[in-house]
């Protein structure tokens, strides 16, 4: 991946290890890497990084020099491309697929796939998740396809202009309907994998609207659109089931009642769904919104259902 910049007046004196830090947002790491790849260059030839700018002085780098591959296997795989640049790449993952290889598995996995499409296409071997979704909750999946652009993707995810929004079906109607879940949360002692909320627990906050209530025999669920404030492992779950409402089909967080609910509508995995993403785009600076369209079955289900609320026609 290769940037450029072009030196103004006021750039007269300037080192090249400034505009690589400065302008190029380029970290103190990479920039020794690619002094020591030899892959700074100023008006065609390679430079070192206390290389004097004068004004108009093109300077170019590579990125990618000298970067390690990522580790993933690169393999094979059905993707759904929602947005792609030449430094990010996002895609729709599937319930069921986890994001990124692990000690427990290494192949069959998001990042592998994704990989292999790179690879396919002449763009290296290399790329990152951004984002990280859990095994069964689909949705929007960001990668960078080099380390630099990682670094910058992972910094705009956490401004304040960046929205993760997901979509959910959940048992029973929450109450409120809309509101914030403020809870912070932390490992459960005696099962490290399941998190609980707890007052010495990391702060976590959730930001939910219930789109539609709906009836199915004797019981209810809810439709939600929820919006993360923070990032906590398995927030929303932790969060829905605080609330009276645990999301359907899901195997950690549930009440008996909604694993009934879950069994009878035939939901075999969590409904929970990342659905848009935003942020702004660190390169160029452009706002970004990546959707994801709803996996089927959502409507499945709701089709099996009456809606009670709001009071309209589905």
């Amino acid at each position: 991946m290769i940037l450029t910049y072009t030196a103004r007046e006021e750039d007269a004196g300037r080192k090249v290890y400034s505009v690589l830090r400065r302008e190029m947002r380029i970290s103190q790491s990479l920039a020794r890497r690619l002094k020591r790849c030899g892959a700074i260059y100023v008006g065609g030839e390679a430079v070192f990084t206390d290389y004097i700018l004068a004004p108009s002085d093109v300077v170019r780098v590579d990125v990618t020099a000298g970067e390690e591959p990522s580790g993933n296997v690169p393999e094979r795989g059905e993707i759904e491309i929602l947005f792609e640049n030449a430094g990010l790449l996002a895609v729709n993952k599937p319930a069921g697929v986890i994001t990124h290889p692990s000690f427990a598995r290494y192949t069959g996995t998001l990042a592998n796939f994704v990989t292999g499409c790179l690879r396919d296409k002449g763009e290296g071997e290399t790329c990152h998740a951004v984002n990280r979704l859990d095994r069964d909750t689909s949705g929007v999946v960001l990668f960078a396809k080099n380390g630099y652009m990682k670094a910058l993707a992972s910094e705009a995810l956490m401004q304040n202009d960046a929205r993760k929004e997901y979509c959910a079906l959940v048992y029973g109607a929450p109450e409120p309907l809309s509101g914030t879940v403020d809870k912070p949360i932390k490992r459960q002692r005696e099962r490290d994998m399941l998190r609980i909320t707890a007052e010495d627990g990391q702060r976590a906050v959730t930001h939910y609207e219930t789109l539609g209530v709906y009836q199915f025999e004797k019981r209810r669920v809810s439709l939600l659109r929820l919006q993360l404030e923070t990032g906590r492992t398995h927030q929303i779950r932790v969060h829905a089931l605080a609330l009276g409402s645990p999301i359907l089909g899901d195997g950690l967080y549930y009440t008996d009642a909604s694993r009934e609910a879950s069994s009878e509508l035939g939901i075999a995995t969590q409904a929970l769904h990342a659905v848009r993403l935003c942020f702004t785009e660190p390169l160029s600076g452009k706002p970004i919104e990546i959707v994801a369209p709803e996996p089927p079955v959502f409507q499945e289900v709701l089709q099996k259902t009456k809606k009670v609320w709001p009071d309209t026609a589905r």
